[in-house]
């Protein structure tokens, strides 16, 4: 006689839970690495205020906003496949 019940089901709830925690621990990464941006930009408005040379502030500028916008790349698109994961893993429990 076969048992068709499996003693390792998952709960209905769990891709929502692996979504859920992926999601705060990519937004925990998301905020570490998002601090350094947010602290050049800090520092590029200091120096402004200390009329340091333009081109040094352009450099900080550009290299804030590189950080800042790579770091939205990468959280946006590890939500995506964290979701595609999630609905895929719905999908496969039906």
């Amino acid at each position: 006689m076969e048992n068709n019940s499996s003693p390792h089901k998952k709960p209905w709830y769990a891709p929502l839970a692996h979504f859920a925690a992926h999601s705060i621990i990519g937004s925990g990464i998301f905020v570490i690495v998002a601090t350094p941006a947010v602290a050049l930009g800090w520092l590029v408005h200091t120096l402004k205020e200390y009329h340091v040379d333009e081109f040094t502030i352009s450099v900080l500028s550009v290299l804030e906003r590189t950080i800042l916008m790579v770091d939205c790349a990468l959280f946006l698109s590890h939500l995506a496949f964290t979701a595609l994961s999630a609905f895929k893993e719905m999908k496969d429990g039906e």
